[in-house]
């Protein structure tokens, strides 16, 4: 069960919440699930999720009654059993549920893989030295080019161990190499022998990288500029010895020579294969973020002072040219990221993060992400009015779209996180857009790895494929969302083995891969977080934003605000205009909405802030969204929305303020603090508790597409 894999799931259901019971509403709907292919009693790993937040595990073939209209998304995982591995033909389906009763098959098979080992450079009827270890503890040894059928999906480590026939030293390469096989697919693997001197004790470097998170054997992953890094030299010895070579390492950038380190052997005895494994297989060194910079690269010879007698000298330097072999450092710009702390007025409850906690959000994050820095700053706490946060999405949905309208109006170029306190401790966690700048996440346990995993979908990462998460990325590369490769925490040299898996999925045991390491590094350089707030005057603008949520578009009240124009990065299908009472158009925008990650009913969010002068603004008369495929939505001014506006307020606690107004004649109001502007909240239904020490309030009043401001004092309580 998804509850069970970890207490901090990512956008997770909590199930003994939701699973098996049916939403609230009409119970007109029905889904047949049929399940085949597997042996008899083995379990399905299936999830049926849909409106509302429901979620149902279905272990075999079952009708699910009394569901609510909409979209379900029926999402299988591969399932092992009796020593076979089985997967479904397709891991994930949508079905539309309505009155009638809508069906969806599962169709499970056999899923073995096959992994093809290559072996070449041998003499004739010589056998090579090959060792293959996977998962569920497999293990093979090879001695010639094969074909290792019926293996489980995962990460196999192929090893290679030098060979002496008739005295002659043939050297593989590369002595370890790591193969991705995906479920009921081929994989794999090149050994390639060199012939080295004849007879006695030879020593050689194998291979080399330099690691700040996670990196592949031959080091192709980039690095980032003034970052800590950790290099590992792989030295190999061509037969059984008690040999402690010292290996020297010089740092160059642009062809200077930086630095020039020894490293002590780790070990009693020089290994005859490189083992990932183990940081005592490695001769190894802590290199810190002052030498990691665009143009390093690096030299390593073993037994610099030829203290070992070998059988050859003349390969113990790596790269063999002598060239030093040279690094891919990037530049990234710094994280600039301003904390919201919401406050939930039904209950009271206000997220747990400080100027004096901050920095704890972003612990694996730094860890993990390929970042040099960051810049965090604490916003005034934000009130919302929306229901209580729950385990279903739409009241995640909700606030993160606040927060979004609330990142707009104060016209700021940071990402946005909201932190909430959610009166559950398993559950829903987090939520965020794939490529915008606006996430939410609790302040419970794990709320470090929840903020990463957010921050992920920031910078345009989808979903690994583990735990049956909504809308898996199809071109991730590790079979169940695994990173694949060896992953290590710089600071505690902690080894993260390839079946971890990735921080975008949904399951315990959390690293970061390669392939989603190089998506956000080409995701930030892309779009770099640059300080360009300035860069536009303040001026009156109009904070225009909505949603389409399950499939239907919704326009929120708009209000006239003084801020920097925050307008869509490109444009699109969608738009969104003014126009006034002939029809003339004051002004028009193209967008594409920011797509909610974790929504499984599709969720996509707008918020601008659309630059228009005082003369332009008394002329709208409305307000109009159009979505590809619906009708255009309009919104007017609400009748009666003209009377001069009553707004009572009182001091409910320390800290806390009540305002109340006519919600029939004013939708939404705007509460800011008069002296800083910043935003407070945007409240409904004519009454809110607003997070404040304030003894007055600007309070504006929405009548759907404009609005007037009002100054109210906050009396002594």
């Amino acid at each position: 069960m998804l509850q069970s894999r970890r207490l901090v799931p990512i956008l997770l259901v909590l199930l003994a919440a939701c699973g098996g019971n049916d939403p609230s509403g009409p119970s007109g709907g029905s889904l047949a699930v049929s399940v085949s292919g597997l042996p008899s009693g083995a379990s399905a790993a299936v999830m049926v999720t849909g409106p509302g937040g429901y979620s149902h595990d279905v272990g075999a073939t079952e009708t699910l009654t009394g569901l609510a209209p909409g979209t379900y998304t029926v999402a299988a995982d591969p399932v092992s059993t009796g020593g076979e591995s089985y997967s479904p033909s397709v891991s994930s389906q949508s079905v539309t549920v309505s009155a009638a009763t809508a069906s969806a098959n599962v169709v499970y098979g056999v899923t073995a893989g096959n992994l093809t080992v290559s072996v070449a450079g041998l003499p004739l009827a010589t056998s090579a030295a090959v060792h293959v270890s996977g998962p569920n503890g497999y293990a093979h040894d090879l001695t010639a080019t094969a074909t290792l059928s019926g293996l489980t999906a995962g990460t196999y480590t192929v090893t290679a161990q030098s060979v002496s026939p008739g005295g002659a030293t043939y050297n593989p390469s590369p002595g370890s190499q790591l193969a991705n096989l995906p479920t009921g697919g081929s994989a794999s693997a090149n050994v390639s022998y060199t012939a080295g001197a004849s007879g006695g004790l030879n020593l050689r470097i194998d291979g080399m990288y330099l690691t700040q998170s996670v990196q592949t054997y031959s080091g192709a992953v980039p690095l980032v500029k003034d970052r800590d890094g950790y290099l590992r030299i792989f030295v190999t010895a061509s037969q059984s010895n008690l040999a402690t070579p010292q290996v020297r390492v010089r740092f160059y950038v642009a062809a200077a020579l930086m630095s020039t380190l020894t490293i002590s052997p780790p070990s009693a005895a020089v290994p005859l294969s490189p083992d990932e494994g183990t940081l005592g297989s490695s001769w190894n060194v802590a290199v810190p973020k002052t030498l990691i910079q665009p143009g390093l690269s690096v030299l390593a010879d073993v037994d610099p002072g030829n203290a070992i007698a070998e059988s050859d000298e003349t390969d113990n330097q790596f790269p063999a040219s002598g060239t030093p072999l040279a690094l891919d450092v990037r530049t990234t710009s710094t994280f600039s990221v301003r904390f919201v702390p919401v406050l939930q007025s039904v209950n009271g409850r206000q997220g747990n993060v400080t100027n004096a906690n901050k920095d704890s959000y972003l612990t694996a994050t730094m860890k993990m992400h390929p970042l040099a820095g960051y810049d965090a700053d604490l916003r005034a706490p934000f009130t919302t009015t929306a229901p209580a946060v729950d385990q279903s999405t739409s009241t995640w949905t909700t606030i993160l779209s606040q927060v979004d309208a609330l990142r707009a109006a104060d016209g700021s170029t940071r990402y946005y996180f909201g932190v909430v306190n959610p009166s559950y401790n398993s559950g829903i966690a987090g939520i965020g857009y794939v490529g915008g700048k606006t996430a939410l996440g609790w302040d419970k346990s794990g709320a470090d790895m929840v903020a990463a995993h957010e921050w992920g979908h920031n910078w345009g990462r989808d979903h690994a494929p583990c735990g049956n998460p909504g809308g898996p990325d199809p071109n991730y590369p590790y079979a169940n969302g695994a990173i694949g490769l060896y992953g290590l925490v710089v600071a505690t040299l902690a080894l993260k083995p390839p079946s971890y898996t990735d921080i975008m999925g949904y399951c315990n045991n959390e690293w970061i891969s390669d392939y989603t390491y190089e998506g956000v590094l080409g995701w930030r350089q892309a779009w770099p977080d640059v300080a360009t707030a300035f860069t536009q005057a303040m001026q009156p603008c109009l904070l225009v934003w909505g949603r389409i949520e399950n499939g239907q578009p919704v326009l929120e009240p708009a209000f006239q605000i003084v801020t920097r124009p925050s307008l869509p990065a490109r444009g699109g299908s969608y738009s969104v205009e003014g126009r006034d009472a002939v029809g003339g158009r004051l002004f028009h925008v193209s967008f594409t909405p920011e797509t909610v990650a974790d929504d499984p009913n599709g969720g996509q969010h707008f918020a601008f802030a659309v630059p228009l002068q005082p003369d332009r603004a008394a002329r709208l008369d409305a307000i109009r969204l159009s979505v590809p495929g619906r009708p255009v939505v309009s919104v007017r001014a609400v009748a009666g929305s003209s009377l001069t506006p009553e707004v009572r307020t009182a001091r409910s606690a320390p800290g806390r303020v009540t305002v109340r107004w006519d919600a029939s004649a004013h939708p939404m109001v705007m509460v800011r603090d008069p002296a800083s502007g910043q935003v407070l909240s945007f409240a409904r239904g004519g009454a809110a508790e607003i997070a404040t020490d304030r003894t007055d309030l600007e309070v504006q009043l929405s009548n759907g597409i404009a609005g007037r401001s009002v100054r109210v004092a906050v009396p002594a309580r």
